[in-house]
């Protein structure tokens, strides 16, 4: 059964799409597991990173403003297992057009995502969906497709207060789009570093979330986006770093450890 998962987080910089990159590399060229990646944030920094900034023929917004099948976008990545749904700037253009309901894209428009994936999701024992930082049309839609939300949190004061935003948003989702599998699957701490405020926040955080959060915590780490600016992962790149053990632990409690998130979860 394929395992569907948001990264999801209203505030920027918090990590999500390094998360989503690395989780997604490491299931699919450590453990074997048939990866799609699908980049939803108009800024296509994963696709960028993927693709070495190359153009990529067909993305997701041709999917969804111009019919184009899904499978006909698909990108194939240099990262054994793993394939890439790209995204392009165009993207916010369809957003505004899901929001006029008198456009084709405006009705049934919280679904179209569900329904374009429906065809290829067979093939992947995981889709992974990084999404932009903005409340839209386009991450609605990619609530109602997955099942798990995974937020990262990098240490500030703030952060506990966005994603108790983001557990109200998915209680919205779960009851009024009758969606019930609908959950948040985990919380991240993210760009940990050894300091008074972080490691207060970070005990704030486990506090409050409690079996939530995810026991790996990721550090700040310079190699990371090294690996990036290569395309790669930092496990690929640096793998004795303190980012690619963080991120291979990590991996390594969503696959095991996390394999039933709703038992994990109590």
């Amino acid at each position: 059964m394929t395992r569907r998962i948001a990264w999801l987080n209203e505030k920027g910089g918090s990590g999500k799409s390094t998360s989503a990159l690395n989780l997604s590399a490491n299931l699919a060229s450590r453990f074997g597991q048939r990866v799609l990646l699908i980049d939803v944030d108009h800024q296509a920094n994963i696709t960028a990173v993927l693709t070495h900034g190359q153009t990529a023929k067909k993305t997701l917004t041709d999917v969804f403003l111009s019919d184009v099948p899904v499978e006909q976008a698909i990108f194939k990545t240099r990262i054994l297992n793993l394939d890439l749904l790209p995204a392009d700037s165009a993207l916010a253009d369809v957003n505004v057009a899901m929001a006029d309901t008198g456009n084709r894209l405006g009705l049934g428009r919280e679904l179209r995502l569900k329904r374009a994936l429906a065809p290829i999701e067979k093939n992947y024992d995981f889709v992974i969906v990084d999404t932009g930082p903005q409340r839209t049309l386009l991450n609605i839609n990619v609530l109602n497709y997955v099942d798990e939300v995974f937020v990262p949190i990098d240490p500030g004061y703030w952060s506990i207060m966005g994603v108790q935003h983001l557990e109200k948003l998915v209680e919205q989702i779960r009851l009024h789009m009758e969606h019930d599998t609908l959950h948040i699957g985990g919380v991240l701490l993210t760009k940990v570093q050894k300091t008074n405020v972080a490691r207060e926040v970070e005990q704030q955080v486990r506090e409050y979330f409690g079996e939530q959060v995810f026991r790996t915590a990721i550090p700040l780490n310079v190699k990371v986006e090294e690996a990036h600016s290569r395309g790669i992962s930092v496990l690929d790149y640096s793998p004795d770093s303190a980012g690619a053990v963080a991120y291979l632990e990590f991996t390594k409690e969503v696959l095991f450890h996390a394999a039933d998130t709703e038992n994990r979860l109590g």
